[in-house]
């Protein structure tokens, strides 16, 4: 049945058999619980007054593998951090795609969507969902009648799932504690703050860099992203990232940049930094074996750049979540 996007979210906990816990919800957002012949963990709506914005928080592991089928009517823009790797979805009659973590783009083509979760497996994220207006009326300030849409913002975030700041400001969306008006001005401020940090991000990719890139050319560079992913702790020289490529080193080099607008060294250390964040949040090892997991042999080092990228240490990061 098609409908509008805040009136499916709405909705959702019901078709995921969630149970609202009267306690922790209020008008301005609910909190649910998975029913136990279902699952465990919880899922969270925070809802705005206008209707234009919804925040979603999921944290919960099905017994068994559901698919979810997602038809919507309405336009609207969806940016979400998944700290897993569990789900995956697909468009219409496309090929399954395998969700990854980190941050994803989804604009609403009215084509219906097949999500599915896989049984025993944990699944979080985070999700901000948008509404055409509330999009619109934010990048035409910026860029007036003629920006190029969403397409633009879409592609931008797809080449740079792992984008420290940002993953960063959905990591405070999660954390934040505060209640009724506080909570919505703090989180509307870090939506904000992300759409910002967004078309900072992609007035500085706007440099021209003289190297054309055919379809071929980044399959390869997405082959090297995935050889860096797989083996965070590696160290590979630009040399063998060429090789990996079919490239010359001096080529490999410009057309990375003109893809991703960075350095393949800056793109592995966002990666080490965004699996560090999460490292810090959801497990237990110590700072010394979280930098060594990551690349890092020398745990200075690697708080000097965690904090250089959100602005506080490890240690700080893990008080503030209330981890020893």
């Amino acid at each position: 049945m098609l409908q509008s996007v805040i009136d499916y979210y709405l909705n959702l906990p019901e078709a995921l058999h969630l149970v609202k816990i009267p306690e922790l919800s209020s008008n301005d957002g609910s909190t649910y619980r998975m029913q136990s012949d279902y699952g465990s963990g919880t899922f969270q709506t925070i809802r705005f007054e206008d209707d234009m914005l919804l925040i979603l928080i999921g944290d919960y592991t099905p017994k068994k593998t559901f698919e979810k089928v997602c038809e919507i009517s309405e336009e609207y823009i969806e940016i979400d951090q998944f700290e897993t790797d569990s789900s995956s979805f697909k468009i219409g009659k496309r090929k399954i795609n395998q969700v990854e973590r980190g941050i994803y783009c989804y604009i609403n083509t009215q084509k219906t969507t097949y999500t599915y979760c896989e049984g025993g497996k944990p699944v979080r994220f985070t999700k901000i969902i948008m509404t055409k207006k509330y999009f619109d009326t934010f990048f035409h300030v910026h860029f007036g009648e003629g920006y190029e849409k969403s397409k633009t913002i879409t592609d931008y975030l797809m080449k740079n799932p792992y984008l420290p700041e940002l993953n960063f400001v959905f990591q405070q969306i999660t954390g934040c504690q505060a209640v009724g008006k506080t909570l919505h001005l703090y989180l509307e401020s870090k939506v904000i703050e992300l759409l910002t940090l967004i078309v900072t991000g992609m007035e500085k990719e706007k440099r021209h860099i003289p190297v054309k890139l055919d379809y071929r050319d980044i399959r390869s560079l997405k082959k090297t992203v995935t050889m860096m992913k797989n083996n965070l702790a590696a160290y590979p020289t630009g040399e063998e990232l060429a090789k990996v490529a079919g490239m010359s080193p001096a080529r490999y080099l410009l057309a990375f940049r003109k893809h991703y607008g960075t350095t393949p060294y800056e793109c592995l250390k966002e990666m080490r930094l965004n699996q560090a964040l999460l490292l810090l949040k959801n497990s237990d090892y110590g700072i010394a074996t979280i930098a060594e997991k990551v690349g890092y042999h020398n745990s200075g080092h690697f708080a000097r750049l965690f904090k250089n990228a959100y602005g506080l240490g490890p240690r700080e990061y893990r008080k503030i979540h209330g981890i020893k």
